[in-house]
């Protein structure tokens, strides 16, 4: 089956994860088979976008000409991938809102003195961390600084999002701020490590004020950093058995695909039907249509290392 992505070339990283606890048929469709839809995403292009702003408010600092040059840096990006007369149909997310949030954020009285408390260490490093004796996860993080006057190490990872309502909460257990933590864990001796800060920018649906800014701390001990690595091992086992009875237990013949099965439970995810939810309800074994990907669909090979990175970083396993 030439047209599978086979295991040892998918690189795992919590993204990857996180799409394997909401679905497994979706994990097969996406990072499996490659399929992506051929629409560009305007929320993942408005945040890739948004990163390069922020990285350019901690590299030049957040006075007018900062601004401005971060701002530039966002709309390079985002034109690239939709011109202005797309703007009014995305909503808030749009160029124009991303240059009032811009403002919003290097005049916000608590984040002045965010250069001056804190040295920036690293901005954009990437790598891969052991997790077991032959497995490794994938990782990418916007930045590393460290607190000048305790001399503490933290992450900053910056986040956009449309609504505030359990946005704190989804955060403390989930796989992406471990995998950060994990990384400091392996950078500095523990006693050294922080925290990781999610810096969030919320681009409200309402007339009155609706840029938003948040920060969570997230801190995890050695005892939720072994949880973090007992699910991280355990969600990379089970990719790797689906892919076995993938490829030596099914075939296109059979009735139905017993490997990566659906979960009906997370059809609808941020408020959005799953672009394979059509797949699943009439196809029993999509293994006789995997040949190419379906009309508006695209392979679009998913590579969380392809995007160059400031740094790299490759960690031996480690314990805690």
């Amino acid at each position: 089956m030439n047209f599978i992505q086979p295991l040892k070339d998918n690189i795992i990283d919590t993204s990857k994860l996180k799409d394997y606890q909401r679905c497994s048929r979706y994990f097969f469709y996406r990072h499996v088979l490659g399929w992506d839809t051929e629409s560009p995403n305007n929320h993942l292009i408005f945040g890739s976008a948004w990163h390069l702003a922020m990285e350019h408010l901690l590299l030049h600092g957040y006075d007018n000409l900062s601004i401005l040059g971060a701002y530039e840096k966002f709309l390079n990006y985002y034109r690239s991938y939709f011109p202005e007369s797309t703007d009014a149909l995305f909503g808030t997310k749009t160029p124009d809102t991303a240059f009032i949030a811009l403002s919003h954020y290097a005049s916000n009285p608590s984040y002045q003195k965010d250069l001056e408390d804190n040295e920036v260490l690293y901005t954009e490093i990437a790598g891969k961390v052991a997790v077991t004796e032959e497995d490794s996860l994938a990782f990418r993080m916007d930045s590393i600084l460290k607190n000048k006057v305790t001399g503490k190490m933290f992450s900053r990872e910056h986040k956009t999002g449309s609504y505030t309502y359990l946005w704190d909460e989804q955060w403390m257990l989930d796989l992406q701020p471990g995998s950060y933590s994990h990384v400091l864990y392996c950078l500095y001796p523990f006693e050294l490590v922080d925290r990781v800060e999610m810096n969030a920018t919320f681009f409200m649906k309402r007339k009155k004020d609706p840029i938003e800014l948040h920060r969570l701390d997230v801190r995890k001990n050695k005892d939720q950093m072994n949880v973090w690595l007992g699910r991280v091992r355990y969600l990379i086992w089970e990719i790797k058995r689906e892919y076995d009875i993938l490829m030596n237990f099914s075939k296109e013949d059979d009735a139905l695909l017993s490997a990566f099965p659906l979960r009906d439970t997370n059809c609808i995810y941020y408020n959005k039907v799953c672009p394979f939810m059509d797949f699943c309800l009439a196809w029993p074994n999509p293994l006789r249509r995997a040949y190419e990907p379906p009309l508006g669909f695209t392979k679009r090979i998913w590579n969380p290392l392809e995007e160059e990175a400031k740094k790299t970083f490759n960690f031996e396993r480690k314990e805690y």
